[in-house]
C-alpha cells in the first residue's frame, strides 16, 4: 500500500507569493497532501490556495512558547510527515518543535545579511542573529535558494554544509497578472521623465535606499531628468522621507508605499534599481524582467549572478563603492534608452528558461529527494 505523504508549509505572512503557491501547487500535481498553517490571520495567500484546494489554517496568537505547543498539536492531530518551515520566526519555533514530535523538519532559509561585504555601518538586531545560530546549529536539514547564501553560511556563519541543500525558487509565472496599459499610462502621465527608476524592496537598511538616494538628488541637481518610484514599506520610512523633504526631492523620489499593484508600476518603469546586501533570491528583479525590463542588482549576492549578465541583460553593481557604480549604472541607462530595451529582452528569456514552473523538472527532483 502507498501512503500519501502530507506535508506542511509553516509560514509567518498570509499576503501572496507566488514562489510558494507554485512549490506547494507543484507538489500537489506530484500526489502529496499539502497544508497551510500561519503565525498570522488568515489573508489573500490562504483565500487562494484554499481555492487550489489545499487546506489552510492560522495559528491563534501567542508567542515562541505557544507557538511551539500549537506545531506540536497540530502536527500530531493532522499526521503530519514533513514540516517545510520557511523564514526565519517559524524557522526557530520549528527547530525547537522537532524534538518532541515524530514530523521531520526542513528550514528553508530565505535570507543572508551581507554587511561583511562592506564598510558599512549597519545595525543588525542581536536577536536576529542569535536566532540564524540557533536555527543553524539545531536544524537538521537547511534548504537555501542560492549559491550566494549557500557559501556565505559556510564563511560567515560556520554552517556545517553537510546539512545544507540548495533549491531554487521556481515560479509559474502564468499567475501574475498583465499590466494593464491605461494604468500604465496614467502612471506615466503623473510621473512624467525620460529615465523612470523603480526600487521594491522593505524600507530596511540593508536595501540600501540610503546609498540611492543621494545619486537621485546629485543627478537631479545636475539637470538630469529622473524620477525614481519605492514601493513598499518598512521601518526607515520616517528617515528616507525626512531625507527626502529636506532635500527637496519630493518631485523625484515618491514613496508609493505597499501596493498590489506593482505590476502595472514595473511596467511603467524603465529599470530596477536594487544593491540589496540581504537578498536569497529576489523575486522583484524576475518580476521586472517579465516586462521586458532590465535590472540593476547587487553582485555576488543570492543568485543574481546566475542569471544576470553585466552589460548584457542587465547591470551588476559592486557592493563596495557602491554609490558611484549606481550613478554610473543609471547614466549609461539615461543616455541609451534603446539598449535597455535589448537588455530587458534578453533578461526575460534567461529568467523564463531557468525559473518558470514549466521549465522545472529537475528543481521537483530536489525536493522528492528531502521527502525520501
Amino acid at each position: 500500500m502507498t501512503f500519501i505523504k502530507k506535508i506542511l508549509f509553516f509560514y509567518p505572512a498570509g499576503k501572496r507569493t507566488v514562489a510558494i503557491e507554485t512549490i506547494i501547487l507543484e507538489l500537489k500535481k506530484k500526489g502529496y497532501e499539502l497544508l497551510l498553517l500561519t503565525t498570522c490571520p488568515k489573508d489573500d495567500l490562504h483565500f487562494y490556495l484554499e481555492s487550489e484546494g489545499i487546506k489552510t489554517y492560522s495559528l491563534r496568537s501567542g508567542g515562541y512558547f505557544k507557538q511551539i505547543v500549537q506545531l506540536l498539536r497540530f502536527c500530531k492531530n493532522q499526521k503530519i510527515d514533513f514540516v517545510f518551515s520557511h523564514l526565519q520566526p517559524v524557522n526557530f519555533v520549528s527547530v525547537l518543535a522537532q524534538f518532541f514530535m515524530k514530523t521531520k523538519v526542513i528550514v528553508f532559509r530565505h535570507h543572508l545579511q551581507s554587511v561583511q561585504f562592506t564598510d558599512e555601518k549597519i545595525y543588525i538586531h542581536p536577536n536576529e542573529i542569535r536566532m540564524d545560530k540557533i536555527i543553524n546549529r539545531l536544524g537538521r536539514k537547511i534548504v537555501v535558494p542560492s549559491m550566494g547564501v549557500y557559501k556565505g553560511m559556510e564563511q560567515f556563519e560556520k554552517v556545517n554544509l553537510k546539512k545544507v541543500s540548495i533549491i531554487p525558487y521556481i515560479y509559474d509565472f502564468s499567475k501574475y497578472k498583465s499590466p494593464n496599459p491605461q494604468k500604465i499610462e496614467e502612471i506615466k502621465t503623473h510621473y512624467p521623465c525620460k529615465l523612470r527608476l523603480i526600487m521594491i524592496s522593505r524600507l530596511v537598511k540593508l536595501k540600501r535606499h540610503h546609498l540611492v538616494f543621494p545619486v537621485i538628488k546629485e543627478l537631479v541637481q545636475n539637470g538630469y531628468d529622473i524620477k525614481m518610484l519605492v514601493l513598499d514599506q518598512g521601518p526607515e520610512k520616517d528617515n528616507l522621507m525626512e531625507y527626502i523633504n529636506n532635500n527637496g526631492l519630493s518631485e523625484s523620489i515618491i514613496l508609493i508605499g505597499y501596493t498590489n499593484d506593482f505590476v502595472n508600476y514595473m511596467a511603467a518603469c524603465d529599470l530596477l534599481i536594487q544593491p540589496s546586501l540581504s537578498d536569497a533570491s529576489n523575486s522583484a528583479a524576475k518580476e521586472m524582467s517579465l516586462f521586458g525590463k532590465p535590472v540593476a542588482v547587487s553582485n555576488n549576492v543570492g543568485d543574481y549572478n546566475d542569471y544576470v549578465k553585466d552589460n548584457v541583460n542587465s547591470y551588476l553593481i559592486p557592493v563596495s563603492d557602491s554609490s558611484r557604480h549606481i550613478k554610473n549604472i543609471i547614466l549609461h541607462a539615461y543616455n541609451n534608452p534603446q539598449k535597455l530595451i535589448v537588455m530587458g529582452e534578453l533578461l526575460k528569456k534567461e529568467v523564463i528558461s531557468r525559473f518558470d514552473a514549466s521549465h522545472a523538472s529537475n528543481i521537483m527532483l530536489l525536493y522528492e529527494s528531502l521527502l525520501k
